[in-house]
């Protein structure tokens, strides 16, 4: 059975930068899947030979998107925008779900994925 994971990232940068980033196939592609293929509301993600497909079923531009994983379990991604009125930073919240003994593997795949995505949207580091 999978479990919640929540992680938090802080980013300097436009909010729409990063929306486009997390939310276009353009932008999927610089960071998060070798390959991303849109129709319509279905997205094709591809890492090597293995794919998945997901649909987005919440956006809100420069705000979040949720893609629902099409497998068995509906299991969703979430990337959420949140602005810290006191640092100026956006705050990258990413929802996702994993086995629970791959919880630390995880949580290092995405610590490498969201530093690809600073490197590709040109984000400064803290």
């Amino acid at each position: 059975m999978k479990k919640k994971i929540v992680l938090e990232y802080p980013f300097r940068c436009t909010p729409g930068s990063l929306f486009r980033a997390i939310s276009t196939p353009l932008g999927l592609k610089s960071w998060f899947a070798d390959q991303v293929e849109i129709a319509g509301e279905r997205y094709d993600f591809f890492w090597g030979k293995t794919s998945q497909t997901a649909r987005i079923v919440h956006r809100k531009a420069n705000a979040y998107v949720r893609f629902q994983w099409e497998e068995p379990e509906k299991h969703y991604l979430e990337m959420r925008l949140v602005s810290q009125e006191l640092t100026g930073d956006i705050l990258l919240t990413i929802t996702d779900f994993v086995d629970q003994d791959e919880m630390d593997g995880e949580r290092e795949l995405w610590d490498a994925l969201v530093e690809k995505l600073k490197r590709a949207i040109g984000c400064p580091k803290k």
